[in-house]
């Protein structure tokens, strides 16, 4: 936490030599006229009025820092009271002290309890003043501090989603193609083998790029285009995919962006073949995002696994983008919208 302004160095030196002016300059006010201000003004009772403010400045700080060693600031009701009370006394007790103490052995006279009630009253509101502005000062600082810390947890919780998403294997999909393998090897090792160069192209992707933050979308098209010719083993080719972005390259996801999105969708998407699911990938220029649609033909029961998956990958996104990582239902179809990520945008963002 940043130190308070009543410790720092250069308020100290500064606030005690204005106020001290400021406290003087009313007291000749209240005192004399205006018009008779330059007769009455003595440079003497100037240093005495300065010297006053640093004492009443000072002492204030005192009692604060003792108090700050003494009572915790999160018990505030209690603190405010002490403080006040505190700073009140000690302060205006010495200021008392100095005046009795300038009047007795330089001018050489005991001050009139009407001037002494005058000072004690300006140093006392001056008091209170300064303990006004030490809570609000301390209330935005500490209100500051929640926000940082705030926005720090959820940056945090940001990057444990995305870390653990890049590091996450699909347990389900693995076993499924095993036991589909299992059931092809048997009958037809050609097709067997095709299977297993699908699987272990998707897991050797996987497994590269698991420490990338991003990709380009061409290498995610090709990953999930053998996705769905591993899938196509058992929907029986009832599975497409159609990309028509240009420029592929250009454009950056996070890695296995698409296989958590087509995983998603195939397991929550009844597919037959009089259902076939087409699956549609194009630029939304105008809003800025990469899209995925689908026509919509929801299972009774939703894959939690998947919906899991989907959700963190949703957060994943807020790593990179203001914008939203969006999924609209509309009519028969469905829209999962990616925000747009382009590398040079990154590199502009950096310098």
């Amino acid at each position: 936490m940043n130190k308070l302004f009543v410790h720092n160095t250069f308020f100290r030196f500064i606030s005690g030599i204005i106020f001290g002016i400021l406290v003087y300059l009313l007291i000749l006010l209240i005192n004399n006229s205006v018009e008779s201000l330059t007769d009455s003004f003595s440079n003497q009772e100037l240093y005495v009025s300065i010297i006053l403010s640093y004492i009443a400045f000072e002492s204030m700080r005192v009692v604060i820092k003792i108090l700050d060693r003494n009572i915790a600031i999160d018990n505030l009701k209690r603190r405010m009271i002490t403080q006040v009370i505190g700073t009140l006394i000690v302060s205006l007790g010495l200021i008392s002290l100095a005046i009795a103490s300038y009047f007795h052995w330089i001018i050489g006279f005991s001050i009139a309890p009407r001037e002494l009630n005058l000072f004690l009253i300006t140093f006392g509101i001056t008091g209170i003043l300064y303990n006004t502005l030490y809570f609000s000062h301390l209330y935005l600082q500490r209100e500051n501090k929640f926000q940082l810390d705030h926005e720090a947890k959820l940056r945090e919780k940001v990057e444990a989603d995305f870390s653990s998403f890049k590091n996450e294997i699909n347990p389900d999909l693995l076993y499924e193609s095993l036991e589909n393998l299992i059931l092809t090897i048997h009958h037809n090792s050609d097709l067997a083998e095709e299977q297993i160069d699908y699987l272990a192209g998707i897991y050797r992707y996987s497994l590269v790029n698991r420490n990338k933050e991003l990709i380009s979308l061409e290498e995610e098209i090709a990953v999930g285009e053998n996705l769905l010719r591993l899938l196509n083993f058992r929907f029986n080719n009832h599975l497409s995919i159609h990309c028509t972005i240009p420029d592929l390259h250009e454009v950056h996801l996070i890695p296995g962006s698409l296989l958590i999105t087509i995983d998603h969708i195939v397991r929550n998407t009844l597919i037959s073949a009089q259902s076939p699911l087409q699956i549609k990938i194009y630029l939304e220029e105008d809003d800025d995002y990469v899209v995925v649609e689908h026509t919509l033909n929801d299972k009774l029961i939703l894959h939690d696994e998947s919906r899991v998956a989907f959700s963190q990958l949703q957060r994943s996104y807020t790593f990179f983008s203001e914008k939203p990582f969006v999924q609209v239902k509309a009519g028969k179809e469905n829209y999962i919208k990616f925000p747009l990520v382009r590398v040079q945008q990154i590199q502009e963002e950096i310098v």
